[in-house]
């Protein structure tokens, strides 16, 4: 299965590079500039990507050929993940930021889940599996972690900040921050530290694909580490 990523520059001329993503090397698809300054990229179910951008969500066909609009009823969208079901969003409103639950297909009706006050400029980072949403807060260096099932929310401050936040299909939640990528096991609102790999200089984002293999994109050095499912550096 080939990945993609994306790389998003700028505010004001904001473009989207479609890049084609193997251990060995990386290859230019296309470029598109969005609506706005962007945020997040998530896979849809199709195969379709959902672009997080700062005057709402965007649609980049799977080919890489079309960009669309897709939803302008919110601004500052930090997180936009698309399960089988629902759709959720995180963006924010003045001083504070909200994760809001939708059906697949039908934007209008929406749940909120989860709000939260803001005082700095960061952008929040969301991270979604069938049990569990998980959002950092940048201004406070909190982990909001809110339960389907018993409706709740913990927060909680990780010994290690995490920068970049994604769930794997097993529930597991990887978090890369501080030079490091740690594979954690959230249970009652807690996490719980499976391993960890270090040396993951200025690590921000991570994903992963559906062999299991860990993508790592480090911010001011321009690097992409690769990282085995047993957290093993393949540098």
């Amino acid at each position: 299965m080939i990945n993609s990523i994306y790389h998003l520059t700028g505010q004001n001329t904001s473009r989207l590079l479609n890049v084609s993503l193997v251990p060995s090397s990386l290859t230019f698809i296309s470029e598109h500039e969005t609506s706005g300054g962007c945020y997040s990229a998530n896979h849809r179910q199709d195969g379709d990507i959902l672009i997080g951008t700062h005057n709402g969500i965007q649609l980049l066909s799977r080919d890489g050929n079309e960009l669309s609009e897709y939803s302008t009823s919110e601004k500052i969208v930090s997180g936009v993940i698309e399960t089988p079901q629902n759709v959720f969003i995180l963006h924010r409103e003045g001083d504070i930021s909200k994760v809001e639950m939708c059906l697949v297909g039908d934007m209008t009706k929406r749940q909120q889940l989860l709000q939260f006050d803001r005082t700095g400029d960061i952008a929040a980072v969301m991270a979604v599996s069938d049990r569990y949403v998980v959002v950092k807060n940048p201004d406070t260096k909190q982990l909001i972690i809110y339960d389907f099932i018993t409706k709740q929310t913990e927060t909680i401050h990780p010994d290690v900040y995490p920068l970049g936040l994604h769930f794997l299909p097993d529930g597991h939640l990887l978090g890369v921050g501080g030079c490091k990528l740690i594979k954690y096991k959230v249970e009652n609102g807690k996490l719980t530290t499976v391993w960890t790999c270090d040396d993951v200089t200025e690590g921000y984002s991570v994903c992963a694909d559906s062999s299991g293999l860990i993508y790592v994109f480090a911010d001011n050095i321009k690097t992409c580490y690769f990282i085995s499912p047993m957290g093993k550096n393949l540098l």
